[in-house]
């Protein structure tokens, strides 16, 4: 067996494989508190604590037609896209453009952009962040900007053609995908809507298509290579890739009294299914039936005095065509569900290890910690009670929902579900809680080889 080589960073640990020889997602924090008709926005709310020999990217969304003239934080120098590669401009719909910054200070949490003049009525912005490969260092690659004031269903983003092995991240605005799973393989659809193809081959990237929900879209890419040029990397979805995710996450939740039924898409054969419960009620998931078998009483259960309760069922080998599943709880009242659908092109699912854990008052609280088996090849699912709702998730790229209050919040203002896939990487999530306050935690994970 390989080592694993750890590294301390200055405000988290993280940890990876060292045969995996790949890019990292770190973040994608949507920024909330950039004041309209302004031309400077400090933000630091938002944002968790960045690590070090990282990619700090910062993507402005504005009404007028202006451009990032520099930006500052953590100690290190921001740098602005070569003239015309960047900055995207459609009139009437929106004006973006990115600023970014190699080794930026571990433990920055606040930055400043400043533009070229007023942002108009609109002044939004994301924070996202990546780590290169092990060892390497990062640069910059190619850039690029696409816009359509008619598409509508699907719209086209940008496509760029790298030099070597590419992280590439894309923003749009002016319009909203329409769920998690919007932009087109291989990019991912992040928490906040940005697309990422992580690994990206040298050469021509076809443009990505995004599924939206309204007409016209800006669109701004950005690529960056790393000192490890070239480079084999593993497969974002293998062997274990999403099937389905449905959520059930409106403001007033699905009334179970106790039992409720969930109708979902007609499950696959062997498939992994799970499903995570929140409530303010103090009840928790007592049994699961429909596609097979459910495990429900060892799931980790929690709650956050005096009633904000997470808990959670998983059925490790499914059934085909069930699209209905009969849930009952520990008490009656309004819940929130979310059901995952997982596929393997391994061995049979088995759970590897879970937890769950109460955390003391913090901005920046972290998931469970999960030993994972070494060697081990998992998707983890984590998720937060945070009263007031949580911001920003590092490290876990799935999955934006729609419908609760935004990000990966599947309680309106109160919970949040975070998913990572093919990892042996037992690094847990931090998540952004601008409350500060305490908060209750669970994750889970489940192995296939």
């Amino acid at each position: 067996m390989k080592k694993v080589v750890f590294i301390l960073m200055l405000v988290l640990g993280f940890a990876w494989n060292c045969h995996a020889q790949t890019w990292t997602y770190v973040q994608d924090s949507t920024i909330t508190v950039c004041s309209p008709n302004t031309s400077s926005c400090t933000f630091g709310l938002d944002i968790t604590p960045t690590v070090a020999g990282s990619i700090s990217v910062i993507a402005i969304s504005v009404s007028n037609n202006v451009t990032i003239t520099s930006a500052s934080g953590g100690g290190w120098t921001w740098q602005l896209c070569p003239a015309g590669r960047c900055h995207s401009f459609l009139s009437g719909f929106r004006n973006l453009d990115f600023a970014y910054s190699f080794n930026v200070a571990a433990g920055t949490n606040s930055v400043t952009v400043n533009l070229s003049g007023s942002s108009g009525a609109i002044f939004g912005a994301n924070f996202m962040e990546v780590l290169p490969p092990p060892g390497t260092t990062a640069s910059f690659d190619t850039a690029g900007i696409s816009s359509s004031s008619s598409c509508s269903g699907s719209c086209t983003a940008v496509g760029l053609t790298t030099s070597a092995t590419d992280v590439i991240i894309q923003s749009m605005h002016a319009n909203s995908p329409a769920d998690w799973k919007s932009w087109s393989s291989p990019y991912v659809t992040l928490p906040q809507a940005e697309g990422m193809y992580l690994n990206a081959p040298p050469g021509t990237i076809a443009a990505p298509t995004v599924n939206v929900t309204g007409t016209g879209a800006v669109f701004d890419a950005i690529a960056f290579k790393s000192s490890a040029g070239t480079f084999t990397a593993p497969t974002q979805y293998s062997p274990i890739s999403p099937v389905n995710f449905t959520t059930f996450v409106s403001s007033g939740g699905i009334g179970c009294g106790p039992s409720c039924s969930l109708t979902i898409p007609a499950t696959g054969s062997g498939h992994l299914l799970f499903i995570q419960a929140g409530d303010l009620n103090n009840a928790h998931i007592n049994s699961v039936s429909g596609a097979g078998t459910w495990v429900a009483a060892g799931c980790p259960t929690i709650t956050l005095s005096p009633n904000q309760t997470l808990s959670c069922a998983y059925n490790l080998f499914s059934t085909a065509g069930t699209t209905s599943l009969n849930i009952t709880m520990s008490g009656s009242g309004s819940m929130f569900f979310t059901v995952w659908e997982m596929a393997t092109t391994g061995t049979p699912f088995t759970v590897d290890v879970q937890g769950s854990a109460s955390n003391a008052a913090s901005q920046f609280p972290a998931g469970v910690t999960l030993p994972l088996t070494p060697g081990a090849n998992d998707v983890i699912f984590q998720a937060i009670f945070v009263p007031g709702g949580e911001s920003g998730t590092s490290f876990y790229p799935l999955a934006l929902i729609k419908g609760a209050g935004g990000g990966n919040q599947f309680v309106t203002n109160d919970a949040g579900q975070a998913v990572r896939l093919n990892t042996n990487d037992n690094t847990p999530p931090v998540y952004v809680n601008a409350q500060n306050n305490a908060t209750a935690v669970t994750g889970i994970a489940f192995s296939s080889h």
